[in-house]
Formats: structure tokens, sequence, C-alpha cells
């Protein structure tokens, strides 16, 4: 890809984001709150906890490991954040296209670069406390590293491992994609058994990295906990007899347990609701599939303190509808991408395209437990990309232009 391209595109999503930071100031709310929270009670020598005195595994430490560290050097405040949040975008932009590239060739790499520098969600975020742009990021780099077969495929297993063990850090869900990783590369190059070794070393180094903070778990918490005890209350949430799919308030009887309890008890309700009622469960599993993708108005609701502070409600409702528009837009787009690549490579190659099989992983794995907006996010920078070659193939007129738009399945380029 020519580097002036790919420098321009990434200065445009740059400078959009860098207007956006100061015109919409950080206010924290939900989520956000609780990462800030858990980040100020670190550096204040608290420990990992909402209380001092009382220590919690209910979110995932990762994000709030990071904004310690800024909060301890930087002071605490929200620049070092909105920076972190810049840095995110580049990385996650250009490894993105380097990504695109690989697999659809330069002209849809470019285009992919516009859409991500474009799109109000991605750009909503510079000014949020979240998981999903550290988490991203850290995913698309796995990707670009593992199926570098230029690269040793022993210096790829540590690397990736090291990756996931940071994900998982983030986010839980980030524990089975190295089978992911194991699934495409056997598909591509034909060793499934090399693959699925190299799979396994990730994911042992990983939850080895992870070890030190299940220990605390335990010795804190009294229970084995590998990372958070917020499995059991989400997975309730989207399984049980008053479920609508997404967020809802967590049930009286809980109150007084512990966290590890709490957990445990709802857990328990969950998989006993949905092996009572398997025809609810698969028909809600639709309907959370729908409801994770059926919108993007997220980074609004994000930002809407600072946004009714300063612009009104009337600035609420003219961007969700902006963030609407461009999201089913680009949905569109990537699911005409996804019916063109089928066409052209046929279906088994698009199952194992890691663009396609990323994006069905983390949809499939919301529908099995709790739809919402913000689930799809680790999914745009693949639905990008398909979004993209949609839009080159609509371009291609001369079969020379088709044919140099055609998709590099899984090419072994670096």
């Amino acid at each position: 890809m020519k580097r002036y391209a790919q420098s321009w595109v990434l200065a445009l999503g740059l400078m959009i984001r860098i207007a956006w930071a100061i015109a919409v100031p950080v206010q924290p709310v939900s989520d956000s709150i609780a990462y800030d929270t858990l980040a100020r009670s670190l550096v204040s020598g608290s420990g990992y906890g909402f209380q001092p005195g009382d220590p919690s595994a209910y979110w995932p430490p990762g994000t709030s490991f990071v904004y310690a560290v800024l909060y301890a050097i930087f002071g605490t405040n929200y620049l070092p954040v909105v920076l972190l949040n810049l840095g995110l975008f580049l990385i996650l932009s250009a490894v993105t296209m380097s990504l695109t590239a690989q697999w659809f060739g330069r002209r849809t790499a470019i285009i992919t670069g516009i859409l991500l520098a474009c799109w109000p969600l991605h750009v909503q975020m510079t000014t949020i406390l979240a998981s999903e742009l550290l988490f991203t990021t850290l995913v698309v780099v796995a990707w670009r590293i593992w199926l570098n077969e230029q690269i040793t495929l022993r210096l790829r297993t540590i690397a990736v491992g090291i990756l996931m063990g940071g994900a998982v850090y983030v986010r839980t869900t980030a524990l089975l994609l190295p089978g992911l990783f194991v699934w495409v590369r056997s598909i591509k190059i034909r060793k499934l058994f090399e693959s699925a070794i190299a799979g396994l070393l990730v994911l042992i180094i990983a939850l080895g990295l992870v070890a030190p903070w299940s220990y605390r778990n335990y010795r804190v918490l009294g229970e084995l906990v590998l990372v958070s005890t917020n499995g059991g209350p989400v997975f309730w949430m989207g399984n049980n007899s008053e479920s609508t799919g997404d967020y809802m308030p967590l049930p009286p009887e809980v109150k007084g347990m512990s966290e590890v309890e709490r957990a445990s008890y709802l857990k328990k309700l969950a998989v006993q609701h949905v092996r009572e009622q398997p025809l609810q469960f698969v028909r809600r599993s639709v309907v959370r599939l729908f409801k994770t993708h059926n919108r993007e108005t997220i980074g609004i609701a994000w930002n809407a303190i600072a946004l009714r502070e300063r612009y009104g409600d009337k600035s609420l409702t003219l961007l969700k509808a902006w963030s609407q528009f461009y999201w089913i837009a680009v949905l569109g787009l990537a699911i005409i991408g996804t019916i063109r690549l089928s066409r052209q490579a046929g279906w088994l190659a698009v199952i194992a395209h890691p663009a396609v099989s990323t994006w069905s992983y983390f949809a499939g794995v919301h529908a099995v437990v709790i739809a919402n907006d913000r689930y799809h996010f680790p999914s745009t920078p693949f639905i990008a990309m398909l979004a993209a070659y949609s839009i080159v193939g609509m371009l291609s007129h001369s079969k020379t232009g088709a044919r140099n738009s055609e998709v590099k399945v899984l090419e072994a380029r670096s």
C-alpha cells in the first residue's frame, strides 16, 4: 500500500477526533464511571474495588489498570485518556488497513481506512472511558501477527499469547479466540495439528499472564475467579423469564450476597432456564443477534452529559440519527460484501476468512449471552473491510478493474 495514502487517511481520522475532543469534554457515565473509580482507587492505594477495604472482581481489570498507570504518571485528569484513545485509533486503523491490503487489495484497504476514520462511533470513543477501543486494537494486532507466515510460528505464538493475555484482562470474550485462530490458519495452510498446538500454547500463555489476577481473586474473595464475577449476572440478564435480551436490573434476592455467591446463583438460574426453555433460548438468541446489530447510538449515550450541557437535547437527536444512518449503511454494504466474497471464493473460504469469522464469533457470543449495540464494536474493523470490499466491487466496471479488486483470500503475505 502506498504510504502517503495511508498517512493521509490516518491524518484525516486524527483531525476529526481532535476536533471532537475539543468540542466534547469527557464526562463519564455508566461503565465509564466504574472504570474511572476503579483506576482512582488503584492509584490511591486502596486496591481494586469501589470502596476502600472492599475488593471487587466484577469488572475485568485491564482497562482500569491502563487508566491507573496514566493517572499515576500524569495525574487524575482525562487528557491522557483522550491521547491514549487517539493513539489506539492510529494503531487500530493502520493495522486494519494493512490486513485489508493483504486480504482484499490496496484500494479496499484505503476505503476501509476512510470508513474507520469517519465512523461516528469510533470518533465518539475518543472521549469515552471504555474497554472497546483497547480490546479491539489488541484483537486486530493479534490477527496481523498470527497470519504473518514470514515470522516464525514460535515467535508468533508467544506474541499472540501475550496479546491475548492482555485482551482477556480487558474482556473475557477473548478466551475462545485462540480456537478461532486455529480454525482460520488450519484452513489456510492445511496444517491442523501444528496450528492446534500453537493455538493451545497461545491459550496457555494467556492464562499464565492472567494467573496472578486469578490468585489475587482467590486470596481476597475466597473463591477461584479467573478474571471477573460478572459472567453469571450478565448471562442471567439475557436468559431469564423476564429477559428482553439486553441489560436489566438484578433480582432483589441477590442483595446481600457476595460477588462470588451472586455470580454462582445467577448462573445456575440462567442455565436452568435455558434447559427448561430451549426453544425460547433459540428464539431469544435470534433476538439478541438482531439487537446487537440493529442500532449504533451508544457513543452518543456515553457522551450525553457533555453534549447536552454544551449543545442541548437537540444535538443528541441529530447525532444519534447520523450515527444510526452511518451504521446501517456500512452494515448493509458489509452484508453485500460477504455475499460477493462467497460468490468469488466459495462459502468455505468465507466462513474461514478472518474478517467474517471474527464478526461471526463476537455476534455469536452475544447472541447467547446479552445484547447491546456496544457489543458489535470489536467487529467493526472487519465489517469495515467487507463494506469497503463491496464498494470496490461496485466501482469496478471493467474486467480489469474487477480482476484487480478480487479478494486475496488469506494470501500469505506480510
